[in-house]
Order: structure tokens, then sequence, then C-alpha cells
């Protein structure tokens, strides 16, 4: 399923997140989703530290 809004986006992603929808349904979405958000503050919060290391 390709929009335009998610070409840019790896099949692999893409794949993911379908399959999880198509096996959880909307809350299965709805954790992912939470689950991402973390990891996503996790990982900028990692990298700030990296950056801090350069300056």
């Amino acid at each position: 399923m390709t929009t335009p809004e998610n070409e840019s986006v790896d099949p692999v992603i893409s794949d993911a997140v379908h399959n999880i929808s198509n096996r959880f349904g909307a809350q299965g979405l709805a954790d992912l989703i939470a689950l991402a958000r973390e990891e996503l503050a996790r990982a900028e919060a990692a990298l700030k530290d990296l950056e801090s290391l350069d300056g």
C-alpha cells in the first residue's frame, strides 16, 4: 500500500506497520505508536548526548 505521503518510507517499515495492523488492529497500532514515541525520545536523547561530546 503506497500513498504519496509514505513514498519515502522504507518498505520494511511500511510492512511492519501493516503487519501490526492486520494482526492486532487499532489497539495494536496504538500500542506500537506509544512504544515508538518512547523509543524516539530515547534515540533523540542519545543523539543529543553524542552531539554534546563533539562540542
